[in-house]
């Protein structure tokens, strides 16, 4: 028979992991965002130009499986709400941060056009773009997020951008 203490000092250090990890922002890269939270990095301040600059050629959702060079289907990051279904992926796979600097993506070769051959090399970030993605993925997994369908506001060209 267990001990009552004993299995109170289990359930006090599981309640305590717990909570631990409920409000911690970090991500695989051990970036965190600034408290309070500045709302410098956004969606429409960072995300968009850098996720266009470095990941849409492939990971876009207009670009169907066999356009997608590898992409995983359902990594889309022409959204707001794309990168952040999968956000810690792309900290592990892109970001720089005092626990882990990730340079798998991009890849060495990528495509000229959106969901056309692999026929160039890929323009890399620079160490600064890479920590600073991981400092606003940080910042966006506290944030809350609206889906602008959800919330009844119009999902044109900007769907998927911060809430205001």
């Amino acid at each position: 028979m267990r001990s009552p203490v004993r299995c109170l000092a289990g359930l006090v250090v599981v309640a305590a992991l717990a909570a631990c990890g409920a409000g911690d922002a970090r991500g695989p890269t051990g970036a965190v965002c600034p408290t309070p939270d500045p709302m410098t990095l956004t969606w429409d301040s960072f995300g968009r130009d850098f996720m266009a600059r470095y990941c849409t050629m492939c990971h876009a959702s207009t670009l169907p499986r066999s356009q997608r060079n590898g992409a995983p289907v359902f990594h889309d990051f022409d959204t707001l709400l794309g990168v952040r279904q999968v956000i810690d992926h792309v900290d592990e796979y892109a970001g720089f941060g005092p626990d882990a600097h990730n340079t798998v993506m991009p890849t060495a070769r990528c495509p000229s056009t959106p969901g056309g051959p692999i026929d160039r090399a890929c323009a890399q970030p620079t160490a600064e773009e890479r920590t600073t993605l991981s400092v606003w993925l940080a910042c966006e997994r506290q944030r809350p997020y609206v889906d602008p369908v959800d919330a009844g506001l119009d999902a044109g060209p900007d769907a998927g951008v911060d809430a205001p």
